[in-house]
């Protein structure tokens, strides 16, 4: 069963100040929740991190598994390369939109996990990881 979440919060920062933020991967462990390290496997020809290495500790697991990352202009999404302990797959994004001096940051993610779960639970965990994450960016930005 596949679960997917979306939160969406306005951040008192430029775009390319949360850009900078989210595609440091290596410094992620730092504000994001849940998060117990990072190790950068690859980046690409602009020093962007491609490829990362994660342990992550959701309340009701601790895994590690393997991202490979994708950039644009204005996002970072994200892939599960292969499977892992708790994961069958993994898919994700930071998006972002000027608000004027503000920028509208939106969350997105969808897991299908291989722990034997309710949907509720399930659910639960990935919107409390969601909304956990999202306000965390916006105070490790804002101070």
């Amino acid at each position: 069963m596949s679960v997917s979440v979306t939160q969406q919060l306005t951040i008192d920062a430029s775009m390319d100040t949360l850009l900078g933020v989210v595609r440091d991967i290596a410094a992620q462990p730092d504000w994001w929740p849940g998060m117990r390290s990072s190790e950068v496997l690859e980046h690409d020809e602009q020093g962007r991190v491609v490829r990362a290495r994660l342990v992550n500790d959701v309340k009701v697991a601790r895994d590690e598994f393997v991202l490979r990352y994708r950039h644009s202009q204005t996002a970072v999404d994200w892939q599960l390369e292969g499977t892992s302990l708790a994961q069958r797959s993994q898919t994700g994004s930071w998006t972002f939109t000027p608000d004027g001096q503000r920028t509208r940051a939106t969350l997105s993610l969808r897991v299908e996990t291989s722990l034997p779960l309710p949907g509720f639970v399930q659910r639960r965990v990935l919107t409390a990881t969601a909304t956990d994450a999202i306000r965390a960016l916006k105070e490790h930005v804002e101070g």
